[in-house]
């Protein structure tokens, strides 16, 4: 599984990485697939993005980072530049807490969605 992530470019679904595992071993079954990445995500090996109108995608960026959703066709991309603790810096200036996670749900529309 982690294998298949980390040939996906992008945000991979349970449905992206079942094929991808599939062309590998053809035997393998997409609850498989499901029950592999639930658990790689408890162990902390990757991250799940959960957008209400789009499947799960699955990162192996866990660190603190920003995505942005194409509201067309679903693709997720990581911002590139835009750092986290700068963020957090800014929250800690203007409020009394302490920042501990963040999720930031950025929307707009790909460059082939564009077209």
């Amino acid at each position: 599984m982690l294998d298949a992530l980390k040939d996906f470019k992008g945000h991979p679904s349970a449905e992206d990485v079942y094929l991808l595992v599939k062309k590998r071993n053809p035997k393998v079954a997409l609850g498989t697939v499901y029950q592999a990445l639930s658990v790689l995500e408890e162990i902390g090996l990757i991250e799940a993005k959960r957008w209400s109108e789009s499947p799960v995608r699955y990162d192996l960026n866990t660190l603190p980072h920003y995505d942005i959703r194409c509201t067309r066709c679903g693709e997720v991309a990581e911002i590139p530049d835009v750092e986290f603790e700068d963020f957090k810096a800014r929250v800690r200036e203007n409020t009394p807490y302490e920042v501990t996670n963040a999720s930031l749900v950025i929307e707009g529309v790909c460059p082939v969605c564009q077209e």
